[in-house]
């Protein structure tokens, strides 16, 4: 009797986890500069959505925008900069969203320009209680 119970139960958690797609929103692009150097020429373009420019970006600096909120971008992240040393560099990204992030709560999406040339990019964002949502005080 148990397993005629558990089979159809089994069968309509599977059907509501595989249908689950929450909607994320960002409202924020950052592009941070590790590389050790000035980057200059930095074009950041968010696929389908908004683009960020910065003719130069300190070192340990970054060039960053904040904006109204905007829809996940699930086609990609485009970014292009002229590393220390003249070389002009270009790559996409789609970094993946953690999926303890909350919807309710906007995204940041973060480049993270490395001394070697690599970019780490990510999503973050804020913890609730560090914008006053949350503070009880």
């Amino acid at each position: 009797m148990n397993k005629l119970f558990l089979l159809p139960l089994s069968m309509l958690l599977t059907a509501c986890i595989s249908s689950y797609n929450p909607s994320y929103y960002y409202n924020e692009v950052q592009v941070v500069n590790l590389s050790g150097g000035i980057i200059n020429d930095v074009s950041l373009r968010v696929v389908d959505s908004r683009s960020l420019a910065c003719e130069e970006v300190l070192k340990n600096a970054m060039c960053d925008e904040r904006f109204g909120k905007r829809r996940y971008p699930q086609l990609g992240i485009e970014l292009a900069w002229t590393h220390p040393g003249g070389e002009r560099r270009a790559d996409s990204f789609s970094p993946s969203i953690p999926a303890y992030y909350s919807t309710s709560f906007p995204l940041r999406i973060v480049m993270e320009v490395n001394e070697d040339g690599s970019v780490k990019s990510f999503y973050e964002q804020e913890e609730p209680g560090r914008d006053g949502i949350f503070d009880m005080n």
